[in-house]
Order: structure tokens, then C-alpha cells, then sequence
């Protein structure tokens, strides 16, 4: 290997056009010399392109920039430390200094409260002084001493008035007066006896008859509030029953206080399954068995309902006979669902057709709701048109039911053509809870 430094000889057969044509320019011996300083140039530029940089090139350059960052870097410290103490400096600082001439105790801000709120100086004290002070108009009208004043006056007023009323009161309490109060009370009494005593027996005979009827509206009322409990317990069995099949929990809480303080609102609650597809949604269901309820008084109660419940859908009940004109058997109000039960139906463990319905349609919808963090994989057309398809069976099966109560003579073929139809809108709901799953 030869040594670093020494000289080498080189014989070289050069067959690139580029080196060729450049060579060529020269004659020899300038041609070898020509050869010579154009490797080394190649030598130089390989040397320069190479991974293997020349890393003391580099760190002394690298340690010069760094260098001068710290000297920038000093200067920065140095200049920013003078500038924050000439600023912030305790006392002399310009900060401290106005902060003082403005906010201290000789400050333009305290002398302008003292000039307003000094107790002895201050313009309030001496506006109040001037308008309530012992010597003010307001001051001498109060003083009992003077016999102008206010209180004087009333005190005079008072004692006439009273020692006109007094003499007054003593005139009708006197017998001695044929036209004194208690004089004609007197006679009034005496004339009076007599009629007492021969309405006597009529009196108590009236007041018998009242407190029979009193008992007796009494008697209905807890009838109609025990016909009521009969009611929700009924149609909560029949719920519970429909949870059951659908793998959902119910509960009745007609007698426990939901999230609103003192709010019992909100009979029963359906509380999802895991099977649904959305575990732990709940429906609440408001029941009524009253006459003259409004429409708008149950979309009011049911909204409460909800919120006592913390529901996410709502449905409310009423026995056949107590809905009001707008719901008829079967009505939706924006996301929430107003049907009947029919009584005869209901103590016969008959198919509830309308609250079957809205319970359902109401759990498919909450169903959607929920999912639509995953609207991506659900086939939204299909569902709202399976909805639509529902409702328009449930208002079909409105009309048929309806036919079936006042024409005696169809009412069978027509109550049957009724259940033909539930069964196929159970088809469809199910058909829907397989495309949400």
C-alpha cells in the first residue's frame, strides 16, 4: 500500500468523450499537468459529495453559530433584566411609581372619592346635612316640640278621630238608647226566637240531608281516584307483558319522585334491552283515566313526564271514552305518541292494538335516534319508509276498530281484518329492528 504523501505513477487508457475533448486542447506536457489538476478538482468535489463530510468542518462551524447564539442570547438577558428593573423596580420602578400617583394614599383616585365620600368634607355628607341635618325643613317637621310640625298635626287628628269613635261605640252598646246597635239587636233577637224554634226540626232535618250528601260525593270521589288506580295497575300489567316479549325492563313509579323535586309525573318506564341494539333507552308512559282532559294539558304533562323520567320518547294512555276530540284512538305529536286503551279489552287480556302500536313505533324510533352516530351503515330511506308504511296501518286499524264498535253486524269480520293487520305491522317492525342491528 503506498504511503500517504508519496508520489504515484499512473499509466491511464482514457476512453471518456467529455475528459477527451478537454485533454485534447493541450500539448504535452502541459496535457499531463492538465490531467493531473483535473482529478484532483474530481478528487476534490467527490470528497465534498460524500456521506463522510468533513465533520470537523462542520463542528467548527456548528460551534461558531452556537457561539453567537449565546452571545445574542447574553445580551438579550442582560438588556431585558435592565429594562424590567428600570420598569418594575420596588419604589423607583416607572410602573410602582404611577401605579402610586394614581391608586396611592396621596392619588389622583383617592382624592377624587375623599372630594365625594369624606364624612366630614366630602359633597355627600354635606348634601345630607344640608337636606336631613337638625336644621333642615325636613328635621323641624318631625320635632313633636314644634306645633307645626307633621307629627303634632297627626297626633291632633288621631286623638279627635278616636275620642269621636269611642263616644260612638259606648252610644251603641247602651240599652238605655231605643235606636242604639245593641237595642235593636235586642229586639231583633227576641223577635227571632220564636221563628228559631218552629224551624227547628226543618233545620236539622236540611242539615242531614246535606251531610248525607256531602258523604256521598265524598264516597264517589274516592271511588273515581280508586277507579283510576284500578286503571294503572290494569294497564301496567298488560305493558309489562310486552316488555317481557321484547326482552325490555318495566317499571311502574306512579308513587316515586322522579328528578324534578316533588314531582311524581310519569306512571310507568320502559327501559330498553340489551337486545334492542340501544341498551338503557327509556320510553315513559302517562296514563289517564279522566273526562275532560285537553289535548294540549296532556302534550304539557307528558313533556314533564319525559323530563322527570329523563326519557327519550313518551307515550300517553288513555282509557277508551276519556281522549280527548284531537287523538281519537291513535295520534303522534313530533316525537311523542297519544293512543286509547279499550277498557273491555283491557280486563279481557285482549290485544291492546293502539298501545302495541305506539310502543313499538316508539321503540324504533328511539332506536334510530340513537344510532345516528352510525348513520353510515344504517339504510335511513328504508326505515322512514317503513314508518311511514306503520303508520298507515295503525290509522287503517283506527278505522276498522272504530267500524267495529258501531256496526254490530261486520264486527267480527271487520276486529279480525283488524288482527290480520297487527300481525303484518309486526312483520314490518321486525323487518325494520333487522336493519338497525
Amino acid at each position: 500500500m503506498t504511503e500517504p504523501n508519496s508520489p504515484m505513477k499512473l499509466t491511464l487508457n482514457i476512453t471518456e468523450p467529455n475528459i477527451i475533448q478537454y485533454l485534447s486542447q493541450f500539448e504535452p506536457p502541459l496535457r499531463e499537468a492538465k490531467a493531473e489538476e483535473a482529478l484532483k478538482v474530481g478528487v476534490i468535489a467527490l470528497l465534498s459529495a460524500s456521506p463522510s463530510l468533513d465533520t470537523k468542518v462542520v463542528e467548527e462551524k456548528f460551534n461558531a453559530v452556537d457561539k453567537k447564539i449565546r452571545e445574542y442570547t447574553d445580551e438579550f438577558k442582560k438588556v431585558l433584566g435592565d429594562d424590567l428593573q428600570s420598569y418594575f423596580e420596588k419604589e423607583k420602578g416607572s410602573v410602582p411609581v404611577i401605579l402610586q400617583s394614581f391608586l396611592g394614599e396621596k392619588g389622583l383616585l383617592n382624592d377624587f372619592l375623599r372630594s365625594y365620600f369624606d364624612d366630614k368634607t366630602g359633597k355627600l355628607k354635606t348634601f345630607l346635612t344640608a337636606e336631613l341635618g337638625p336644621g333642615s325643613e325636613f328635621a323641624k317637621s318631625l320635632d313633636p316640640n314644634n306645633k307645626s310640625s307633621v307629627i303634632t298635626r297627626i297626633e291632633e287628628a288621631v286623638s279627635k278621630r278616636l275620642t269621636e269613635t269611642t263616644q260612638g261605640l259606648i252610644d251603641q252598646f247602651s240599652l238605655d238608647k231605643s235606636e242604639s246597635g245593641m237595642s235593636r239587636i235586642k229586639k231583633l233577637f227576641e223577635d227571632s226566637v220564636t221563628e228559631i224554634k218552629t224551624a227547628n226540626e226543618s233545620f236539622f232535618s236540611e242539615l242531614r240531608e246535606h251531610l248525607n250528601i256531602q258523604k256521598a260525593v265524598a264516597e264517589e270521589a274516592e271511588k273515581g281516584t280508586q277507579k283510576g288506580r284500578d286503571f294503572e295497575t290494569t294497564l301496567y300489567g298488560a305493558i309489562a307483558n310486552l316488555g317481557k316479549q321484547l326482552d325490555d325492563s318495566t317499571e311502574n313509579v306512579s308513587q316515586l319522585t322522579g328528578e324534578i323535586e316533588r314531582c311524581k309525573t310519569g306512571d310507568f318506564v320502559i327501559t330498553l334491552g340489551v337486545s334492542s341494539g340501544s341498551p338503557g333507552k327509556r320510553i315513559v308512559i302517562e296514563a289517564k283515566n279522566a273526562q275532560n282532559y285537553s289535548y294540549k294539558k296532556a302534550i304539557e304533562e307528558l313533556k314533564e313526564a319525559k323530563l322527570n323520567r329523563q326519557a327519550d320518547c313518551g307515550i300517553f294512555v288513555f282509557l277508551k271514552g276519556c281522549e280527548p276530540i284531537e287523538v281519537k284512538d291513535f295520534q303522534i305529536d313530533e316525537h311523542d305518541f297519544y293512543c286509547t286503551v279499550d277498557g273491555n279489552y283491557l280486563d279481557n287480556d285482549d290485544a291492546l292494538l293502539f298501545l302495541e302500536s305506539a310502543y313499538k313505533i316508539a321503540r324504533i324510533q328511539v332506536i334510530t335516534e340513537s344510532r345516528k352516530e352510525a348513520i353510515g351503515q344504517i339504510d335511513c330511506a328504508s326505515i322512514k319508509k317503513k314508518i311511514k308504511l306503520m303508520l298507515s296501518q295503525t290509522e287503517l286499524m283506527t278505522e276498522l276498530v272504530s267500524k267495529a264498535r258501531t256496526i254490530k253486524n261486520n264486527g267480527e269480520f271487520i276486529e279480525t281484518k283488524a288482527k290480520e293487520i297487527k300481525d303484518e305491522l309486526d312483520v314490518i317492525i321486525k323487518s325494520t329492528l333487522e336493519l338497525l342491528k
